[in-house]
């Protein structure tokens, strides 16, 4: 099957929002690698090469979980920089912590490897003046809700142009 990660795909009125902080980002100049518009999505679990043979009890797993949940309304917060304001690698959104008990049932139902939930702008390779973008971009909070009603497994294809998910399947909360 190739790489696989469980997840939610962003709905287009986050996506819009994301782009516009992505937007202001590139103004500052810094060296970056955008998160493309159609691949925004919160991962709950990365799970790697997964064999053909496993993808039908990956299936029944997120379907067992997604079971256990009702359609619930998230909230996507702060500007964060992963690992720190000092050594900045990652810019990403912070999600409501709603998500985190999906997120470990998630984990205990099929493994992989997993962060708090939270949604990618950019990966850094370099920012020139730290302070000054911690300064500007350390209080920026985007305050959109969306409302959560499906965990999707899906596939990412490398390819020169960056990666390609394809949703293989969805589960629906109740």
């Amino acid at each position: 099957m190739g790489r696989c990660f469980v997840g939610i795909m962003v709905p287009e009125h986050i996506r819009d929002v994301a782009i516009s902080l992505q937007k202001r980002l590139a103004e500052f100049g810094m060296k970056c690698k955008f998160v493309e518009p159609k691949n925004m999505h919160i991962c709950l679990s990365f799970l790697g090469e997964v064999d053909d043979r496993k993808i039908e009890d990956l299936k029944r797993a997120l379907d067992a979980v997604a079971e256990r949940y009702k359609s619930f309304d998230i909230k996507i917060g702060k500007m964060k920089f992963i690992p720190s304001e000092n050594y900045i690698r990652v810019i990403v959104l912070s999600v409501d912590d709603l998500l985190e008990r999906m997120r470990k049932a998630v984990v205990e139902a099929v493994g992989g490897d997993s962060k708090p939930p939270h949604l990618t702008l950019c990966r850094v390779k370099y920012v020139d003046d730290k302070k000054r973008f911690v300064n500007e971009f350390g209080e920026v909070v985007c305050g959109e809700t969306f409302r959560v009603g499906s965990i999707q497994l899906i596939k990412s294809e490398l390819q020169r142009s960056g990666p390609v998910y394809t949703v293989i399947h969805e589960s629906r909360l109740s």
